[in-house]
């Protein structure tokens, strides 16, 4: 069976969700092993690219939901990490109590297909 992929709107949409959930519960991280660890943990439903990632992490921490920090690797590479704020916190609150909203509209709604 043909694996099928969402829309990319549809993800667009979810991305701070995604990205704020998940550096709440496992912690700093940098922008490669966040989409790793997104991947990874949708079973390659979510795999952004970094051409789209990075820059939402930028406005991420523009927006004052991130923090981030360099660290050094080694004698000379540097990355940057990235960290969930106390503004970041409030907004996942608000974005799970919007999802749990949002998904059970459309569990009613959709209840009542026949497939």
């Amino acid at each position: 069976m043909k694996k099928q992929s969402l829309d990319s709107q549809m993800v667009k949409g979810h991305m701070d969700l995604l990205v704020l959930g998940l550096l709440q519960s496992r912690g700093a991280m940098h922008g490669y092993r966040i989409r790793q660890e997104l991947t990874d943990l949708s079973g390659r439903v979510f795999q952004p690219s970094y051409g789209r990632l990075y820059p939402h992490l930028a406005e991420m921490k523009k927006s004052g939901w991130l923090k981030s920090r360099i660290e050094l690797v080694g004698e000379r590479r540097e990355r940057k990490t990235y960290s969930i704020s106390a503004k970041g916190q409030t907004e996942l609150k608000r974005r799970i109590e919007k999802w749990n909203l949002f998904s059970k509209g459309i569990e009613q709604v959709l209840k009542h297909c026949r497939l």
